[in-house]
C-alpha cells in the first residue's frame, strides 16, 4: 500500500473521524470526490505521519498504524472469504469457539462441527506472524466494523452506539469465563472505562472511534483470558509500564482536617506503591488507618498518568476467589506537578476517582521539617506517641502479610519460615506444572505468607504466588504431595 492508498483506507474505514467532513476540518481541505487522490506524494506522507501520530496517542503505545492497515485488510479477506456467506447466528457462534481455541489451545465443550474446527485451525495458521487482528474480526461479524474495501464509505452515525454494542458483547464473553478466572469480576476495570468512555461521549466529550474501539476490544479480549491463563496473565502484567516519579512519604490533602496525613511507600518487588491514609487520635491514643494500592501508568505523557487503585476489599475478595465488588477497584486519569527536576512530585491531582472515593482529591507533599517530624513522630510512634495503637479501619478486609525468604530451583521453590524449610516441587512425575505458572517465577519475584479471616470468622493461611496471581491455601496444599517439609540436606536436592 503507498501512503496514498493508506490515507485514502484511513477515510473510507472512517478509522479517525465519524464523518468524512470531520476529517476534512481536520487536515483543513475539503476531500468531498477527489479523497487524497490529488495529493502530490510528500504531502501524503507527511499525512500518513501525523496520523500514526495520532494512533499511538489513542493505544497508548508505540504501535504501528501501518500494521494495523495490513491487518484490517487479511482480516477482511478472511472474513469475506470464509465467514461473510453463512448467518450472522453462526458467525457468531463461530467466533465464540475461534476465541476459545485461539486463548486455550482447545476447543470448547461441546465439540463444535468439524467444519468449524478446521476453520479455526486455518486462521490460526494464516496467523502465525500476526497478519490478522482478532479484535477486527470480532467487530466486522457483529457489523461494527465495514470490511476493508467496502466503498459505501459511510459515515458513522452513532460511535457512542458502536461502543455500547462492543461493551455488550465483550461483558457477555468475560461473563462467560468468569468461573475459571484467577480474579472474579462482576465487570472489569477495563470494561468499566470503556462503559464511563460512552456516557461521557453522550454527554459531548468527542473522543471515541473506530481506532479506539479496535484497541479496546483487542485489550478487553486480552485481559479476558489472561485471568485463565496465570503465564498469559504475567505477560499481560509485564506490559504495565509504570510511572517513573518520585514520591515523598507524607502528603496533605487541604480538605482534611489537620490529624489526617497521607503515607506512601513502595511496594517491593512490584511497580506501584501502598497508600495509607492515617487519622491520628489524640486522645484514644490510637492512629486509625486504611490501606489502598496504587499503581500508575505511564502514558507516554510526562504530565499524567493513568492510576489504578485497589481498596482494601480488592486483594481480600481476590485471595478467597469471591467476586470483587464494584467499590473494590477503580481508576483515575492523575495530573501531576513537579519539581524543577522533572522528577520528584509536588502536586497529584485525582481527576475523577481518589483513594478518599468518587470525587477529586489533591496531594501535596509535606514539605516543612517541623511539621514532617511531627507526623513522623505519631506515625512513627515515636517519643510521647510511642504507645499509640495502630487501628485498621476496615478490619473486615484485613491481611496480615509477611514476605518470606525463597530459593527459586529449576525444579521447586523453597520456603523458608521460622518453623523450618518447605519444598513446593514445579512438576508432577508427567513434567506438568503442580501449579499453572510456577515455572515463570525467579527468586526476583514477590512470595509471600497472608492470613486472613473469611467472611465465616475462620482464620485462613495462604502462600502468596504474587507474580501470577495464585493464592495458595496452605491448609489444603500441606496434604498435596509436592509440598512438604524439609527433614534432611538431602531434599533439599532432590530430583
Amino acid at each position: 500500500m503507498t501512503d496514498k492508498e493508506k490515507l485514502n483506507s484511513i477515510l473510507r474505514l472512517r478509522l479517525f473521524f465519524s464523518t468524512e467532513k470531520e476529517l476534512s476540518d481536520f487536515i483543513g481541505y475539503n476531500l468531498k470526490g477527489n479523497h487524497f487522490s490529488r495529493f502530490k506524494t510528500f504531502q501524503c506522507d507527511a499525512y500518513f505521519s501525523k496520523f500514526s501520530e495520532l494512533y499511538r496517542t489513542y493505544t497508548q503505545k508505540e504501535e504501528n498504524l501501518e500494521c494495523l492497515l495490513y491487518q484490517y485488510e487479511a482480516t477482511s479477506c478472511f472474513f469475506k472469504k470464509y465467514i461473510e456467506k453463512t448467518s450472522h447466528e453462526v458467525n457468531k457462534e463461530f467466533i465464540s469457539q475461534l476465541l476459545h481455541y485461539l486463548y486455550t489451545g482447545d476447543f470448547d465443550v461441546p465439540t463444535p462441527s468439524l467444519k468449524v474446527q478446521q476453520l479455526c485451525e486455518r486462521y490460526d495458521l494464516c496467523n502465525r506472524e500476526g497478519e490478522m487482528n482478532i479484535g477486527i474480526l470480532l467487530l466486522i461479524t457483529y457489523g461494527l466494523l465495514p470490511t476493508f474495501k467496502n466503498k459505501t464509505a459511510q459515515d458513522i452515525s452513532d460511535i457512542a452506539g458502536d461502543f455500547q454494542e462492543a461493551y455488550r458483547i465483550l461483558q457477555n464473553i468475560a461473563h462467560q469465563y468468569r468461573s475459571g478466572a484467577t480474579t472474579i469480576y462482576r465487570e472489569m476495570l477495563c470494561l468499566k472505562e470503556m462503559r464511563q468512555m460512552v456516557e461521557e461521549e453522550r454527554t459531548g466529550d468527542k473522543y471515541l472511534n473506530r481506532i479506539l474501539l479496535i484497541f479496546i476490544t483487542n485489550d478487553v479480549l486480552n485481559h479476558i483470558f489472561a485471568l485463565l491463563n496465570p503465564v498469559r496473565l504475567r505477560q499481560y502484567n509485564l506490559a504495565f509500564v509504570s510511572m517513573e516519579m518520585g514520591l515523598a512519604r507524607f502528603w496533605r490533602c487541604e480538605e482534611d482536617a489537620d490529624n489526617v496525613v497521607w503515607e506512601f511507600w513502595p511496594l517491593n518487588n512490584v511497580e506501584g506503591y501502598y497508600l495509607y491514609r492515617k487519622e491520628i487520635d489524640y486522645q484514644n491514643r490510637k492512629i486509625r488507618f486504611t490501606r489502598y494500592q496504587l499503581l500508575f501508568k505511564d502514558l507516554g505523557y510526562k504530565d499524567f498518568c493513568y492510576t489504578v487503585i485497589m481498596h482494601p476489599a480488592f486483594n481480600y475478595h481476590n485471595m478467597l476467589k469471591l467476586e470483587q465488588p464494584e467499590f473494590a477497584l477503580t481508576y483515575d486519569y492523575t495530573d501531576l506537578e513537579y519539581e524543577d527536576d522533572r522528577y520528584t512530585v509536588r502536586e497529584l491531582n485525582f481527576s475523577m476517582m481518589s483513594p478518599g472515593g468518587e470525587k477529586p482529591m489533591t496531594l501535596k507533599p509535606i514539605r516543612k521539617d517541623d511539621v514532617l517530624r511531627y507526623y513522623r513522630n505519631y506515625i512513627d510512634h515515636e517519643g510521647t506517641a510511642k504507645d499509640f495503637v495502630d487501628i485498621d479501619c476496615l478490619p473486615e478486609y484485613n491481611i496480615r502479610v509477611e514476605e518470606m525468604e525463597v530459593a527459586v530451583t529449576d525444579l521447586a521453590i523453597l520456603f523458608k519460615d521460622g518453623s523450618g524449610i518447605y519444598r513446593l516441587d514445579k512438576f508432577d512425575e508427567d513434567g506438568e506444572e503442580n501449579i499453572a505458572g510456577i515455572c515463570t517465577l525467579t527468586h526476583e519475584d514477590n512470595f509471600i505468607y497472608a492470613e486472613l479471616n473469611d467472611p465465616s470468622g475462620e482464620k485462613r493461611h495462604f502462600l502468596c504466588l504474587d507474580s501470577i496471581n495464585q493464592n495458595l491455601d496452605l491448609d489444603e496444599l500441606v496434604d498435596k504431595p509436592y509440598f512438604r517439609k524439609i527433614s534432611s540436606l538431602d531434599e533439599l536436592f532432590d530430583e
